[in-house]
């Protein structure tokens, strides 16, 4: 048996991205709820570590299809995967919104 160890992502249906530490669940994020930008952000504040640094369970293609906020669905996941500037853009866009009527 094969004991993962550490923090592992893993990305079903090209729509929910998983992360786990040692195997067991911490969170699984909805492409449909939030932008790739997002999640991105939501996993290395979680983490402490670079998305790009965990590794991944399952097949790293399978990310290809998340729904960016800029280049929605059609962007490939890891070949135009972010800057650390684009994420944090669009979180200081999300949160300049959030709470406005």
């Amino acid at each position: 048996m094969n004991k993962e160890i550490g923090y592992t992502l893993r990305c079903g249906c090209h729509n929910y991205v998983t992360l786990e530490y040692d195997g067991k669940l911490i969170f699984c994020l909805d492409n449909d709820m939030h932008y790739a930008e997002e999640i991105i952000y939501m996993v290395e504040s979680r983490t402490n570590m670079r998305f790009i640094d965990i590794p991944i369970m399952g097949r790293a293609k399978d990310f290809d299809g998340l729904r960016f906020f800029n280049g929605g669905w059609k962007r490939k996941f890891w070949e135009e995967f972010p800057e650390e500037a684009e994420i944090q853009s669009f979180m200081a866009l999300k949160r300049g919104h959030a709470g406005r009527r």
